[in-house]
């Protein structure tokens, strides 16, 4: 099922998918490529897939990647079909799943600004995600470890630009995160949690501990009426 997912996420933008032709992409029986998107549609209803006879239109692929999640499709090769926009909409819903307030694409422009691609806030904690939408090839430590940099610096100025962006008043303990798609890497990089997209619910749920962890470069956050001089 995982492989008829793939090609139906990275199609899903025509007006129809041909049965035949997914199963000429993956060098697959068609009937079996009618069971997979037969049980899809049972678990979701209609509501993001829909057959038209011999194809099928994909309606709302982030709900369709969710669906095929709880299939029991992997995250990583669910996540292989999805474009750098759903790649943080699918981090930012399930963070809204875990019961955070989620903020994306927080942009400051100029030298010295600032860009977040997924902020989740809970009561007293909370995570800075970066979104690395790279192919798992290409995701080598090197790579990785100058992102995890960068993203620390960009952690570090957040505060300075909490209002202007208005979030909301309060401090946080904000860990801040790599989401990957590649399933073997170091979980840490200077101070950054690298987290593959397979295990982000887990991830979700250690976030408090996380924000307590020495090793772990969690930057504590307040907004300018919460501050202390």
């Amino acid at each position: 099922m995982g492989a008829v997912v793939e090609v139906l996420l990275r199609e899903g933008t025509r007006d129809c998918i041909g049965l035949e032709e997914i199963s000429k992409k993956l060098f697959t029986r068609r009937t079996l490529v009618e069971r997979a998107v037969e049980r899809l549609l049972e678990a979701q209803g209609g509501v993001f897939l829909e057959r038209r006879g011999d194809c099928v239109v994909v309606k709302d692929a982030l709900g369709l990647a969710l669906a095929a999640v709880r299939l029991g499709v992997p995250e990583n090769v669910v996540a292989r079909g999805l474009d750098w926009r759903l790649f943080e909409e699918y981090a930012a819903r399930a963070l809204r799943e875990a019961g955070y307030s989620v903020y994306r694409g927080l942009r400051v422009a100029g030298r010295g600004g600032l860009e977040l691609d997924v902020l989740g806030l809970g009561e007293r904690v909370g995570v800075a995600i970066d979104c690395k939408h790279w192919e798992p090839r290409y995701t080598a430590p090197s790579r990785l470890r100058e992102a995890a940099r960068r993203h620390l610096e960009r952690l570090g100025r957040l505060e300075a630009f909490w209002d202007k962006l208005r979030l909301p008043t309060g401090c946080w303990k904000i860990v801040p995160a790599l989401l990957v798609l590649r399933e073997h890497v170091p979980r840490l990089l200077e101070g950054v949690l690298v987290v593959p997209v397979s295990r982000l619910r887990g991830f979700i749920e250690e976030i408090p501990v996380l924000a307590e962890a020495d090793e772990v470069e969690a930057r504590k956050i307040c907004s300018r009426q919460n501050r202390l001089f």
